[in-house]
């Protein structure tokens, strides 16, 4: 059986309290409590065990529940580990094959555009390059693959909360300081709701020297089963030379892309 097992720090380590992660943080203290409990658990006694506000545990869950890791049982109202927390061991192969099927697109596009090309995935509240093809400008934007950027600022983090359940992009984006990297950060929780309204209207995110500044970024999701995103695509280069949202022909491509890209998936299994 899969067990979490949640270390408690020494006062010592109190003087790195600064870079720790409150949400990632009550995540495992409610992934601990259900391991620990060996049984289901309701929301309330969940909130207890893990003395998280009831609100947090709530949008945490919810989040688990999307992605697979925690099962709740409507009828009973409780919640228990999946077998997914024992299957991250594997998630290697499910990353590659989304990597195979992406990267003859992702080449593509850079000999079309000639700008750098990323595929990122979610892990909790952010993003994670799964793959990266450089821009050959001497002058490019390169991130490496296994970087991880912050959900709320990234044209992939966008394109992927945008197609998700609504509770799952509620969950990371209230109730928590969303950090600002650039004068163009949006950091509104309320205006980030309404930005991915028009995501999911137009079909693709802006990421406007949002993360960096004087870069630009367009990504498209790539749809799952029921049409929620497994994955992004992105193109990012410097504002100077790259304006997608001017290039008609660039979006039509990156969402062709995306979409042959989730055929190929579901061809696989």
């Amino acid at each position: 059986m899969f067990r979490v097992k949640i270390k408690r720090k020494p006062a010592a380590a109190e003087s790195g309290a600064k870079y720790l992660v409150p949400v990632v943080q009550s995540t495992f203290r409610i992934l601990g409590e259900l391991a620990a409990a060996g049984g289901p658990l309701s929301l309330n006694e969940i909130t207890v065990r893990a003395a998280v506000p009831k609100s947090t545990v709530f949008r945490i869950l919810s989040t688990l529940c999307y992605l697979g890791y925690v099962v709740r049982d409507g009828q009973q109202r409780t919640y228990h580990l999946s077998r997914r927390l024992a299957e991250l061991t594997n998630e290697t192969a499910s990353n590659e094959t989304l990597r195979r099927a992406a990267l003859p697109h992702m080449l593509r596009l850079r000999d079309l555009f000639g700008e750098t090309v990323n595929l990122g995935q979610l892990q909790l509240d952010k993003v994670v390059y799964i793959e990266v093809v450089p821009s050959e400008y001497a002058l490019r934007l390169s991130e490496r693959p296994g970087v991880s950027a912050p959900v709320h600022t990234t044209a992939l983090g966008k394109a992927i909360l945008a197609f998700s359940p609504p509770e799952v992009a509620r969950s990371l984006l209230l109730g928590r300081p969303l950090p600002a990297l650039t004068p163009h950060t949006i950091t509104d929780p309320d205006e980030l709701l309404r930005e991915l309204g028009r995501v999911r209207a137009r079909g693709y995110a802006l990421d406007l020297e949002e993360t960096m500044p004087l870069a630009n970024c367009i990504a498209a999701p790539i749809p799952g089963p029921g049409g929620t995103a497994l994955a992004a695509m992105s193109l990012s280069g410097p504002s100077s030379r790259f304006h997608p949202r001017r290039d008609k022909r660039l979006i039509q491509q990156l969402l062709k892309a995306a979409e042959e890209i989730a055929g190929k998936l579901r061809q696989t299994g």
